[in-house]
Parts: C-alpha cells; structure tokens; sequence
C-alpha cells in the first residue's frame, strides 16, 4: 500500500469542494487525480490543485488512499461504486445518492467489501452536539417526546450559493432545496433521538426554479415514540441551525450558536455551550481520521446515510433520481 497521503477526486461539482479541499490540505493530504464528466471543470480543477486528470475506469491503478465524490447527485451511485470496486475508501457529499434504491445499493457494497463509506453530514462531527447526544443517551432529558431542527439559509435570494447550476435541474440534483439543507436536520434528529419512522413534507416554490427552494416536514419517531418537525431551504432571511428537543425531564434548544440544556419546570438552563461557525469542511474529517486509524468521531455509518434517503423518497420528495 503507498505511504502517500494521496487522493481521487470524483466529481468537482459540490459547493462545499472548497472547504473538503482546505480540511485535506491541512491535514497534509492532497488530491492528486480528479475525474469530472465536466471536462473544462476538470482541466480547471486539475490547473487549481496541481493534479491529473483520470478516467473513471483507472482508478484501481490509481497510488491513492481513498476517494471524494462531490460530484452532482445523480453520479453518486455510479461514482461510489467504481471506486469501492477499486477498493477504495469512499467520502461522499450528502445525500448518498439520489434515491433510496441507489444509497441502499451503496451501503450494501461497502459493508461486502468492508470499506469505509462516509458522507458530509458534518454536524456530527460538533463537540456540543456530541455532548448533547450523550446527555440524551443517559436521560438527562428523561424519555424525549418532541423534536424540531431547522437548517436554511439566505442562499435563494442572496445568490451567493449559485444556485442557477445543477442543484436546480431535477434529472442531475434529484431532490429540491428542501432536501438539499433538510438531510442535515435528519440525520440529525436520527443520531440525536432515534430513528424516523414516517414523515409528511410539505414544500414550496419561491424563486421559480424547476424545483422547490423551502419546506417542512412533520415527522414520526419510531423509539421512542416522539414527534418532530423538519424545517429547511433556501429562502431564510439568515443562516438558521436550531434545535428544540422536550424529554419528560428537561429540555434543550439550540439558537444563534448557543446550546442550552436545562430542566422541566426551570427557564433558566443548567448548561450552555457555544458552538463554533458552521464548517461543512469538516464533514470529511472522520473519513481522514479513519484513513490516518484514529477515532473518527462523527462518522456516518453508510446504513444511516442510506435511512435519509429513504425517508425522502418515502415523503415522496425524489424529483428525478435514479
């Protein structure tokens, strides 16, 4: 196996490339190949980061420790699978893939050859999440009953997110900008209180692209026995990461940056903690951390990233994947 802290780069389409590929040059790893359908994005990726161009067919030849796919949603699959079938270990930007069937089929492949699948549901990797979690798991908030997560931004209107792109055309981003934030709150929740049994989403259309640009979604939990709500999109007036979870026991609310835990029947919390900006970059440090055979706190098992997709597709919420 090369010592070389080298990567394959499938795909160069995700917004969040930049920040992967600031967190890999940090940890002293580079990407030295890029593959992308797009050839000019290629050639101009390849100039950016001093790499070399390949073919998806090379990459078992390849002198490389693992692959980042932040290609368009509908290459997911296809991506994923090459490089698994090269036995290489996969980072993946969120969703998966782009329906329940193709995430499934993924997750499966990667558990056969017992290769590391990660995806960018970065919010696992907080240390006040973290806390959080744990702080449910030993009851602090007594049997949960209730949560919500919101996760949206002013990307729509603002224009910074660029969103006259892929992210908009149904065959190749295969869900809306609902879905787009909204997997976030759901893996989320899941890893927070337990899985989602059903959900109810209701979208909507502000800016007049081919697909949704907002939405909520009522959901089930499954154990415990709760209820929540999903609320995201693109249409925000500000960028919004909130949290409100009600056990029998006590409570806690994330706002503005700041977590709060306290207990029923008491306003005043018995805990905060701050979090740090939102870094979308550091969704792909598990997947180094596991490359490097440290901890990899915040790694998404590939079975919990397939369960997003399955809950959108069962909320109806797939625009055209595969």
């Amino acid at each position: 196996m090369t010592t070389e802290k080298n990567l394959v780069l499938l795909g160069g389409a995700h917004v969040h490339l930049p920040d992967h590929l600031a967190h890999i040059e940090e940890r002293g790893w580079r990407v030295s190949q890029v593959f992308d359908r797009d050839e000019a994005r290629q050639v101009a990726l390849c100039g950016q980061i001093k790499a070399s161009g390949v073919a998806l067919t090379d990459l078992a030849r390849l002198d490389v420790r693992g692959a980042i796919v932040c290609s368009e949603t509908v290459f997911h699959e296809e991506d994923i699978t090459a490089a698994l079938n090269a036995d290489l270990p996969v980072f993946v930007e969120k969703p998966m893939a782009g329906s329940a069937e193709a995430a499934r089929r993924c997750a499966d492949l990667a558990r056969e050859k017992g290769l590391v699948l990660a995806t960018g549901y970065f919010l696992r990797r907080s240390a006040a999440l973290n806390h959080l979690r744990e702080s449910i798991a030993r009851g602090a908030l007594g049997r949960v009953l209730e949560a919500r997560g919101r996760f949206s931004h002013d990307g729509g209107y603002a224009d910074w997110l660029d969103l006259d792109c892929w992210m908009t055309d149904p065959a190749r981003a295969c869900y809306g900008g609902f879905v787009d934030e909204a997997v976030h709150v759901i893996d989320l929740l899941q890893w927070l209180v337990g899985p989602i049994a059903s959900g109810h989403a209701v979208t909507g259309n502000a800016l007049g692209w081919p697909v949704d640009d907002h939405g909520a979604a009522l959901i089930e939990f499954a154990a415990p026995p709760a209820t929540g709500m999903v609320e995201a999109g693109w249409t925000d007036s500000e960028m919004r990461l909130e949290l409100d979870i009600v056990g029998e026991a006590g409570w806690a609310r994330l706002r503005a940056g700041m977590l709060d835990l306290g207990l029923r029947g008491q306003q005043k919390p018995v805990e905060s903690i701050e979090l740090p900006p939102l870094d979308a970059g550091e969704g792909v440090e598990p997947f180094l951390d596991t490359l490097e055979g440290k901890d990899a706190t915040g790694l998404v098992p590939p079975e919990a990233a397939a369960q997003v997709n399955v809950l959108l597709d069962a909320m109806k919420l797939n625009r055209g994947g595969s």
